[in-house]
């Protein structure tokens, strides 16, 4: 079952795209119209949500850990980590290949790309923590937990350097077509299932490793 619904999300992202790059393609810089290379916001918006509410997960989870000392919390915590990680790649990734096609320049220090940025340095940061601790694994869970719900302060920031904050990228495209409509919210959609998929998958890899060491063990 979880196979299928794989593949579906799979098949949606991939429908997405390909809306977006015939019927809902949307013009290119004035410079150079036939570039395709605004059509990547079709991925770039879809993956900046996703990273954005993995790190939702990431702070549900971490209280969660520490106010019941459950393991199925922490593990959950790790795969909205590592989920969220990629998507903040995949976000920071395209906002450079948009802003060098838009600007040339790759990156520029302006408040909506520096919180971006710390978005997926604190994500990997948590990662980083926990392979790094020693210890017994409750203190690692427990102080990685801390740790996130720390971190979170970034999310606020990125979405009020988005939104508020004088920026040289434009705060929200309009869309001429219901086809780059229909595009950009399948996209959405079909991504954040996606996401959701990915730290369903990774919660029971490691609910599985742990079954199994605790079976070695004894």
């Amino acid at each position: 079952m979880r196979t299928i619904l794989f593949f579906l999300a799979i098949g949606l992202v991939v429908a997405s795209m390909c809306i977006g790059l015939t019927a809902g393609s949307v013009q290119g810089p004035k410079a150079h119209p036939d570039s395709p290379v605004r059509n990547i916001v079709y991925a770039h918006v879809p993956s900046s949500i996703c990273a954005l509410l993995c790190f939702c997960v990431l702070l549900v989870a971490a209280i969660g850990y520490l106010k019941t000392s459950k393991e199925s919390w922490d593990r959950l915590a790790i795969a909205a980590a590592e989920v969220g990680t990629v998507f903040a790649i995949v976000m920071n990734a395209t906002g450079c290949i948009f802003s060098h096609a838009e600007w040339n320049t790759w990156w520029t220090p302006s408040p909506r790309l520096i919180s971006a940025a710390m978005l997926l340095f604190l994500y990997i940061v948590y990662l980083i923590l926990r392979s790094s601790l020693s210890g017994a694994k409750q203190r690692i869970a427990r102080n990685s937990s801390v740790f996130a719900i720390i971190a979170f302060l970034n999310v606020p920031m990125v979405i009020i350097s988005a939104r508020f904050m004088p920026d040289i990228h434009k705060a929200s495209f309009e869309f001429g077509s219901n086809w780059q409509r229909v595009a950009f919210f399948l996209g959405m959609i079909s991504t954040c299932f996606l996401a959701g998929l990915l730290m369903w998958f990774r919660t029971d890899i490691l609910s599985t490793r742990a079954r199994l060491e605790r079976e070695f063990v004894n």
